[in-house]
């Protein structure tokens, strides 16, 4: 018996394969951070709905394949973000040590 589950813009395709293992490679193994998170009402119905149709086990691991698939959509968006992250941050870092040195007594 084969079951077809829509997941994103295409179709995943599987035998007879238990949840857990459909989950393990929907959502990978690394999932040890907790974020707590708001959603709308129709947000939460969608998320139900495939946790209802056990595709997936729990609202977290849900929420969790859905934020994994909407960065993976804005990859481009996120490749250009990296190189000015990395800029901005070591600028911080510069005005942090030029605050510390202003704000040390005068010896």
């Amino acid at each position: 018996m084969k079951k077809s589950f829509a997941i994103g813009s295409g179709r995943l395709r599987v035998g007879v394969i238990r949840r857990e293992e459909l989950t393990q490679a929907l959502l990978g193994k690394d999932r040890g951070n907790v974020v707590m998170v708001r959603v709308s009402d129709e947000a939460l119905a969608r998320i139900d709905q495939l946790v209802e149709a056990t595709v997936f086990g729990s609202r977290s691991e849900c929420a969790a394949f859905l934020i994994g698939a909407g960065i993976a959509s804005q990859k481009e968006m996120f490749d250009r973000l990296s190189s000015h992250t990395a800029e901005i941050r070591k600028l911080k870092e510069q005005l942090r040590q030029v605050a510390l040195e202003a704000l040390k007594p005068a010896e």
